[in-house]
């Protein structure tokens, strides 16, 4: 679904040529925001799900939010954005934090000792599962390459050619 919603996230750019509005600085802010996306689900892929990485998890989550209010910031100064970009928007803002509900509910122990809660005691350390799912973690980091990475690096590529031309 997040890479359904990035790669619709693009072609809306592409449409309204964001290039000559917001441009670089926009552009700039979709790749730290799928770089904090595509880090987190990687580690999340790959890595027992100890407090360390639940707490990590968490401070990224935050700050794709904080990207995201950034984005907003430089989008809205910039262009209008219309009606189903704003809808694409929001599955992208809500997919971080739902895929992080769901980790702290399938590691409930970790996610008590992050609140602290008597009887729990916090892992810290950052570990590899012992069998990480290396077949849905390729076809995954492939399908957002293709989907993801390479559109939002052309937006840039495009950003960066009409500043150079302006």
């Amino acid at each position: 679904m997040l890479v359904a919603a990035g790669v619709l996230d693009w072609a809306l750019h592409r449409a309204q040529r964001i290039e000559f509005t917001a441009g670089i600085a926009e552009s700039a802010l979709h790749l730290a925001m799928l770089v904090l996306v595509g880090s987190a689900i990687l580690a999340a892929l790959l890595l027992e799900p100890t407090a360390g990485l639940l707490a990590g998890l968490i401070a990224v989550v935050l700050l794709h939010d904080l990207s995201y209010l950034a984005d907003l910031r430089v989008a809205l100064a910039k262009r209008r954005i219309p009606v189903l970009e704003q809808w694409v928007h929001g599955f992208q803002h809500l997919l971080p934090w739902a895929g992080l509900s769901c980790l702290l509910a399938l590691a409930p122990g970790q996610t008590l000792a992050l609140l602290q809660q008597p009887g729990y005691t916090a892992d810290w350390a950052l570990r590899f599962k012992a069998q990480p799912p290396w077949t849905y973690t390729a076809v995954m980091f492939v399908v957002s390459m293709l989907l993801n990475v390479l559109p939002f690096c052309e937006e840039a590529w495009r950003s960066v050619r009409a500043a150079q031309r302006h």
